[in-house]
């Protein structure tokens, strides 16, 4: 009658067996990763003393494992690079009456022009622009004289961009007389109070185009 020998033995006796045959034995492996590649009963990959793993005959490039194989583990493709998408941005000038337009006037002034040619000359090349004109006034006389004026000149800046090149297409006027004061000047009269409401005598040019964006990192 035969004696079993203990497990232990049995194990050992198995290494020894192995490392005769020129095998090694490899840290244990999930079934998943060992598909096709010769395992022992602990679960690990028999690998040769120069390293190798053994493969099965059911081996393949599909079921190839990173350690073993790794040149024959397919790489995920690189992420596509992030592309910002344009954005609409907004650029808005502000032509004051007294420095751009003669008072009570809606004649451009050398001033006004040069800064609607700066204008001109940075929407060349923009994506789908546009550009809104908005006319003001101050509240000295009637509010239908103040919108006439404040269409006027509104209507004054896009004639000029329009002779600039710029598609009239593009442009949108308003005018909106005294609406919107940036002062009231409470309290004064006569030259004091007309002075004194310039800043509201106004034409606001915006400006806006598909531009691309970079983040802040």
């Amino acid at each position: 009658m035969k004696t079993l020998k203990p497990l232990n033995a049995v194990t050992a006796g198995l290494a020894a067996t192995l490392a005769c045959a020129g095998l090694l034995l490899s840290m244990p492996a999930s079934a998943s990763e060992l598909e096709g590649y010769a395992a022992d009963s602990t679960n690990s990959v028999v690998r040769s003393n120069f390293g190798e793993c053994w493969r099965t005959s059911s081996w393949s490039k599909d079921n190839a494992n990173a350690e073993c194989d790794p040149n024959q583990v397919a790489t995920a493709p690189e992420p596509a690079p992030v592309v910002a998408e344009p954005r609409r941005t907004v650029q808005r000038i502000n032509l004051a009456s007294d420095a751009y337009f003669a008072f009570n006037k809606a004649d451009l002034r050398p001033e006004g022009k040069a800064k609607l040619d700066e204008m001109a000359l940075h929407m060349q090349g923009k994506n789908d622009p546009r550009l809104q004109i908005t006319g003001y006034t101050d509240r000295i006389g009637t509010e239908a004289y103040n919108m006439q004026l404040s269409q006027r000149r509104a209507e004054a800046v896009k004639d000029y961009l329009v002779s600039k090149g710029i598609e009239a297409e593009i442009i949108e006027t308003t005018a909106m007389g005294p609406k919107d004061p940036v002062v009231n000047c409470e309290g004064k009269t006569g030259n004091a109070l007309i002075q004194c409401l310039g800043p509201n005598r106004r034409t606001v040019v915006e400006f806006s185009a598909f531009e691309v964006i970079e983040e802040a990192k």
